[in-house]
């Protein structure tokens, strides 16, 4: 009798260990407590994870101090898995949670983030920040605007010039995206702009999804450690200060714009939607669409001025389109749609120097399956946007820039299904479409007027470094006038 007892127990254990190994990922041997985090490459931790991806395949399972984290190679699977319900929810990373206090939209979750989800929207539809809006024209009038103003900015420097383009880029994103948000743009000398630039800047640089501040908060406690918590501290209370004066100033003026963000917000809750829209929420709303509207596109647009400077018979591919579409006038929004190399080229950009290398991090809230990929309930979904966008099985040669990627055999723009630059889903980016349109809009115009150079043959260094976004080195690139 004992023995027919150790039998079954020892057949049930082996059945549910069995069970165990066929639902769990796999993935290389993690040490306790701190899990594999000690082997994340500090700067490109998206570097490591790639190369565990090459080994362990397209979904595999670390642990990144103490919690469970599913990572993400495959743009397919990804898809999958962010467009369910399931995978809605965001994990508590202590850096993130520090940045986002659980309000806002980026990093919120439940009632407050379907709320703001929705008032979003109906801002996109009101400024026009939307392509299906029918107030597009006016946004569309804004962006070239500030494109002009940096046309000739530069312009009015000389026929030869050799220049860091950071700061112009900077000025003309934030001069549209301040537009949108608070009603009117912030002057070039405005003290305000200077700290809140400086200050997003700080913020995107420590709080960082791969850092490990986000995984071991107790390493807060540790010197190195807490001086970056206190900057941050710091930073986030110089943004907030500065938003706070920008809200109340909306709220005794007319706007020069016909709506923008802070607006549309105060007029919910005028409507006693109180109970949805918390005034203490206003703040973090307007951040996270700053950075939204501000960061990935400075990014992307500085990406693409290096790429054209590195690759000049690709930029002079860019320029033969615009000359043959644009028929000797000025760019305009109505043109990009047959503008394909030009689109291709944009998107190859966002493909080999991915604008967000680690996406921002999903929660599993259930158990899900997708692909025969079990991911557990409370798991950490890591979306490897870097891996996805430099696999060899997908991409051939990826380290090679090549916008005929984007091409079909006819010449026409498309999206492969392994191009996720923002992500997908229903919390794919807010500023996925802003950052095309502007960067469009921009390169196209540049390009009409100057032809980019690297500064004495000097080759750029593409190698990033990797924040929130995935920002360039400073470098100086020529521009000569056409």
């Amino acid at each position: 009798m004992l023995l027919v007892a150790l039998v079954t127990i020892l057949t049930l254990t082996l059945l549910l260990y069995i069970t165990y190994r066929k639902k769990r990922l796999p993935g290389p041997w993690n040490l306790p407590i701190i899990g594999y985090i000690h082997k994340l490459d500090p700067v490109a931790p998206y570097l490591t994870l790639t190369k565990l991806a090459q080994k362990y395949g397209p979904v595999y399972g670390i642990k990144l101090g103490l919690m469970d984290v599913a990572v993400i190679a495959d743009g397919k699977i990804l898809k999958k898995v962010l467009a369910k319900n399931e995978t809605i929810e965001r994990p508590p990373l202590y850096m993130l949670n520090t940045v986002f206090q659980g309000k806002g939209i980026v990093y919120t979750s439940g009632h407050v983030w379907k709320n703001h989800r929705k008032l979003v929207a109906n801002f996109f539809k009101m400024t026009g920040a939307n392509k299906f809006s029918p107030n597009k024209k006016s946004c569309e009038a804004l962006i070239e605007k500030y494109v002009d103003e940096f046309i000739q900015v530069v312009t009015t420097q000389g026929d030869y010039i050799v220049r860091d383009p950071w700061e112009l880029v900077t000025r003309y994103v934030t001069s549209v995206a301040s537009t949108l948000l608070q009603g009117k743009p912030f002057s070039w000398d405005d003290e305000n702009f200077l700290v809140l630039r400086k200050n997003l800047d700080v913020v995107g640089e420590l709080s960082a999804p791969g850092t490990p501040l986000n995984f071991l908060p107790f390493l807060r406690f540790l010197p190195q450690f807490k001086e970056k918590v206190n900057s941050l501290k710091v930073a986030l209370r110089k943004i907030r200060e500065i938003q706070s004066k920008l809200i109340d100033d909306c709220r005794k003026s007319t706007s020069d714009f016909s709506s923008n963000l802070i607006e549309i917000f105060l007029l919910q809750i005028s409507k006693d939607n109180k109970d949805m829209y918390d005034l203490d929420q206003l703040p973090y709303l307007v951040y996270d669409l700053y950075m939204a509207f501000t960061t990935a596109p400075i990014s992307y647009i500085m990406w693409i001025f290096l790429h054209m400077a590195q690759h000049e018979d690709i930029q002079d591919k860019v320029r033969q389109e615009l000359l043959e579409v644009g028929q000797g006038k000025k760019i305009e929004m109505n043109d990009l749609a047959n503008l394909h190399y030009t689109k291709a080229t944009i998107a190859e950009v966002g493909r080999i120097s991915t604008t967000g290398p680690l996406g921002f991090p999903h929660y599993a809230s259930q158990d899900i399956c997708v692909e025969g990929f079990h991911i557990a309930k409370g798991t950490t979904i890591m979306p490897l946007l870097w891996g996805i966008h430099m696999d060899p099985n997908v991409w051939k040669n990826p380290e090679e820039f090549r916008p005929e990627r984007f091409l079909t055999d006819d010449g026409k723009f498309y999206k492969p299904e392994a191009f996720v630059p923002f992500q997908s889903g229903k919390r794919i980016c807010v500023g996925d479409e802003i950052t095309i349109t502007i960067a469009s809009i921009l390169i196209a115009r540049v390009l009409q007027n100057f032809k980019l150079g690297c500064v004495d043959s000097s080759p750029i260094d593409f190698t990033g470094v990797c924040g929130i976004t995935f920002n360039s080195k400073p470098q100086e690139i020529l521009f000569t006038k056409i």
